[in-house]
């Protein structure tokens, strides 16, 4: 199914279902990170005009900064390419995103300003939410499962099992002034 034909509310609730699943098992997250993609655009799934909405798309979402890289500079593109490769049910969904970004912006987005590509971002957040938060939500788990981030957001990874990081002696003068507060509830 391509982005601009119709979707059955059956469809769409399965691909926005799955897509769900998919973040919250975090089963995928990992592995898919750390797949290799294809190399040439007749093998992608998505072409290179739709791989570069999403680009700029994802970097309004976050963008770099001195410290911190864009989340197309962190992988992002290449981990949905994953994604939606080992999961084509995906496929409509983004489709539909690109496509929502790419008829609002007149199929120009990566030629127009920040400032109108995150005011297209903001009225697809408002008009369409539930394909903005696939965009959003699959921005930031590929984002944050990116292991060059960890290592700039000071993350150690502990599998299940180990003890974990080591943890700072927690000041319980911290809570004094909370202690101290007058109840803020009726006492039965």
């Amino acid at each position: 199914m391509k982005a601009n034909q119709t979707w059955s509310r059956r469809d769409f609730s399965k691909a926005v279902i799955s897509a769900q699943l998919l973040l919250a098992s975090g089963a995928f997250t990992l592995p898919l990170a750390c797949a290799k993609t294809k190399n040439s655009e007749t093998d992608s799934v998505l072409d290179n005009s739709q791989q570069e909405t999403l680009k700029f798309a994802m970097d309004e979402i976050i963008p770099a900064n001195n410290k911190m890289p864009s989340a197309s500079e962190a992988g992002g593109v290449t981990y949905i390419l994953v994604i939606v490769a080992e999961l084509p049910d995906l496929l409509p969904l983004f489709e539909a995103v690109i496509g929502q970004i790419d008829d609002m912006s007149n199929d120009n987005f990566s030629k127009i300003s920040s400032e109108i590509r995150i005011t297209i971002l903001k009225t697809l957040e408002a008009s369409k939410p539930e394909l903005f938060k696939v965009l959003k939500d699959f921005t930031y788990e590929s984002y944050y499962t990116n292991e060059t981030v960890f290592k700039l957001i000071g993350y150690e990874l502990h599998p299940t099992g180990t003890m974990g990081p080591k943890m700072e002696p927690f000041d319980d003068s911290l809570l004094d002034r909370v202690k101290n507060l007058p109840p803020m509830y009726i006492k039965i």
